[in-house]
């Protein structure tokens, strides 16, 4: 074992300790492990501690130089067995998970209400857990077909859980209503759901497309006076769908787009966007129109880009497929009812970015066809890339 920073290979073999079974090094193993993650809670906590102290200041949330420095500090300190490379991976795992509980710890404290959830999926599920942990006060209700009830009761989560036929019970005394099913049921209970909800209510959904859903609420909700409708859709998701999947820390540091009425009052807004920021998310406010555009290009394409990549090299890897291609392709698990769903909805808009990516494709393609040097798309790309992490994501102009 290390010893000032030494290994035993590196010492005489008299002095060498005596083998151990490989039950004794597991439980060796067992004990750093548990060393690990009490030093990584401590280390969570401190992260909160900034974090609040940033937003008192409001300071960025992100330092992007100080990371580079603790990266750097990283591989400098690596000892052996472990590279420098190995050392920065771990260092940028314990930086992201400790980021995402200091963002949802920091977060504002909403005012305890009565939240409705119809859908008790990844998402529905994902919800309910986050809004408990920012205010354990909440009273939750939550509405879902018999066989996806199990979970969700055992959670302790929810106040009552009802079935779809009552569940007029858990929506009538909701101040906030969050439509969890997949768009197209969401859509179908539109109407149920404006005459069910409290006069004050506001009610949200969580859905992928947006001006559906919109237009309806635009017919069934005057806008004027309650209940509200706003659109909405967390971007955050996991391949694996259902309650089980779900996880309190789904939303933080993601966007949470929105998008109301220029008649959409401010108080029901502010409601909303209260209970969105105590799970750790960030809001966006775009139209519906500006919404389904960039999704499509920025999670609609990607899907399609896993599901061919994997359908063309599936088979062929010889166990020689490495972290490029399972990261690439981890979208290929992904449910195909609701993709196919979301592809019909917006068929047009998906065509279009589908030929803007075969434009670039042919450009690699004569590329390389032609041994052109390629440093201008690395160059390009890798710009664009970096400012994914560099550049948070900015509310848009109020619209809808």
């Amino acid at each position: 074992m290390a010893t000032g920073g030494r290994f035993d290979t590196d010492r005489p073999p008299a002095m060498r300790e005596p083998a151990m079974s490989i039950d004794e090094l597991r439980a060796r193993m067992d004990a750093l492990d548990a060393e690990l993650l009490g030093l990584l809670a401590r280390r969570a906590e401190l992260s909160t501690a900034i974090a609040r102290a940033k937003r008192a200041q409001n300071l960025p949330p992100r330092d992007p130089e100080r990371e580079n420095e603790l990266v750097a500090r990283a591989r400098a300190l690596a000892q052996p067995p472990l590279t420098p490379e190995a050392a920065e991976t771990c260092l940028r795992a314990a930086l992201d998970a400790c980021r995402a509980v200091a963002t949802a710890a920091s977060a504002p404290v909403p005012e305890p209400c009565r939240v409705a959830i119809v859908g008790l999926g990844l998402i529905g599920g994902s919800l309910a857990r986050a809004l408990k942990r920012a205010q354990p006060a909440h009273r939750l209700t939550g509405v879902d077909v018999a066989d996806r009830l199990e979970a969700p009761r055992a959670s302790g989560l929810f106040e009552s859980l009802h079935l779809p036929e009552d569940g007029a019970a858990a929506v009538a005394g909701a101040d906030v209503v969050f439509l969890c099913a997949a768009p197209r049921v969401n859509l179908r209970l539109m109407a149920e759901v404006r005459k069910d909800a409290a006069p004050q209510a506001v009610v949200s959904d969580v859905g992928g497309i947006k001006a559906d859903i919109c237009r309806a609420g635009r017919r069934l909700f005057d806008g004027r006076q309650g209940p509200w409708f706003i659109g909405g859709h967390p971007m955050a998701g996991r391949a694996q769908g259902g309650f089980a999947a779900s996880g309190t820390d789904l939303f933080s540091q993601r966007p949470w787009v929105l998008t109301p009425r220029h008649s959409t009052p401010l108080e029901p807004l502010r409601r909303l966007q209260g209970l969105i920021e105590s799970t750790g998310a960030h809001l966006a406010l775009l139209t519906p129109e500006d919404h389904d555009r960039t999704v499509v290009a920025v999670s609609h394409l990607p899907q399609l880009l896993a599901l061919g990549l994997m359908l063309c090299v599936g088979g062929r890897d010889r166990g020689m497929a490495g972290p490029a291609l399972r990261d690439m392709t981890r979208l290929a698990h992904s449910p195909p009812a609701l993709w196919n769903e979301l592809f019909r909805a917006r068929s047009e808009l998906v065509m279009i970015e589908l030929q803007r990516l075969r434009s670039y494709l042919s450009d690699l393609e004569m590329a390389v066809a032609f041994g052109e040097d390629m440093t201008r798309f690395f160059a390009r790309a890798a710009s664009l890339r970096d400012a994914l992490d560099s550049v948070p994501v900015a509310p848009a102009a109020r619209g809808a």
